[in-house]
């Protein structure tokens, strides 16, 4: 049995966090820490979790109680930068514990996913609290870097957009000189990918009638695309155009470039790279939110007509997007089958 720690665990992914754990077969313990609801029972801010996750919130962790645990586990879902202002901190009390190297780390925020500072400050704006840390993190797209991901204590978990994108982009390669140099890519995501707290611009109310686009062509996941797509040898640039849709959850990434490939061949090279991929499902026409949300799965449709070809990808953006390839990165980890506790399908309609 695993005794988790959550970091950050009255935000929507904490909260996500949570349920996903109360029904996971190998959960022994958990705690869950919110310094700013400390004291507060967990259905108080969670109100879906009454009667399924007992306890309170905990304003600090002890580490040497969890140090008894044979396998303690720790999920990060703090905002960016947070988790990596603590990280130091967080290795010494560890050591101090005798946990630092047992403890398995798998980190839902922007914090190591990159492996060079400039590239990181480049991204989100702020020199990295902790650059000396960031080789110790594997990056855990799950169905791309599954057996490093199994080797590794330490997780870097994806960002929504960068897992729905690459899921779509990285099964180009097989296509060899019909593999795409450039592609446009217009994705659209739920004000759940915003966070807990609103902003002018994220609060539902504002958004629930309207679409935009924002943070284009420079939103933070470029560099963590370019980089795993630079890893796996696929050199396909980009441009990404995001956009606020008025949906709760949900990411629907279009990606779409020139091609004379056919869209049965197009669809070959998707359903042989992830025949074996659970969770990864190659659907006839087109994906649908409705389908996914809720769920880890992610569902994948390509087309392909008068030299142009496109492939669409929809995921839910707290789970597959966030805290369910976590829990699956921790299957991977524990030699678990991955679809241990998340074997369960979107509520649809």
């Amino acid at each position: 049995m695993i005794d988790v720690v959550v970091l950050g665990a009255s935000g929507y992914g904490g909260g996500e966090l949570l349920r996903l754990l109360s029904q996971y077969p190998h959960t022994g313990s958990i705690t869950a820490l919110s310094r700013q609801h400390a004291g507060k029972p967990i259905h108080a801010v969670h109100p879906h979790l009454r009667g399924l996750v007992s306890g309170e919130f905990v304003a600090n962790v002890d580490w040497s109680k969890l140090s008894e645990s044979a396998s303690p586990v720790v999920f990060a879902a703090m905002p960016h930068g947070e988790f990596a202002r603590q990280y130091a901190a967080l290795e010494a009390a560890w050591a101090h514990a005798g946990l630092v190297d047992r403890i398995k780390v798998i980190d839902l925020s922007g914090d190591f996913r990159l492996e060079d500072a400039d590239a990181f400050e480049a991204a989100y704006g702020f020199a990295h609290p902790c650059p000396q840390a960031l080789d110790q993190f594997t990056y855990g797209l799950s169905e791309w870097n599954t057996t490093a991901i199994a080797a590794s204590r330490r997780i870097a978990n994806p960002g929504c957009f960068a897992t729905a994108i690459q899921l779509g982009l990285l099964p180009l390669r097989a296509l060899d000189l019909a593999c795409p140099s450039w592609v446009a890519i217009s994705a659209i995501t739920g004000s759940s990918g915003s966070g807990a707290v609103p902003s002018e611009t994220t609060h539902h109310p504002t958004r629930a009638h309207d679409f935009r686009a924002y943070k284009m062509l420079q939103h933070q996941h470029e560099s963590e695309i370019r980089a795993s797509l630079q890893r796996h040898g696929t050199a396909i640039d980009f441009a990404l155009v995001p956009h606020s849709a008025p949906l709760v959850r949900g990411i629907f990434a279009t990606i779409t470039f020139p091609s004379a490939v056919a869209t049965h061949e197009l669809r070959g090279a998707f359903e042989s790279a992830y025949r074996d991929a659970f969770f990864v499902r190659i659907v006839d026409g087109t994906p649908r939110v409705a389908a996914v949300s809720g769920s880890n799965f992610a569902d994948i449709g390509v087309c392909s007509r008068s030299g142009a070809a496109t492939v669409m990808i929809a995921i839910d953006n707290l789970l597959k997007g966030m805290a369910g390839q976590a829990l699956q990165n921790l299957n991977l980890m524990q030699s678990y089958a991955v679809e241990i506790g998340l074997r369960n399908a979107a509520c649809f309609p």
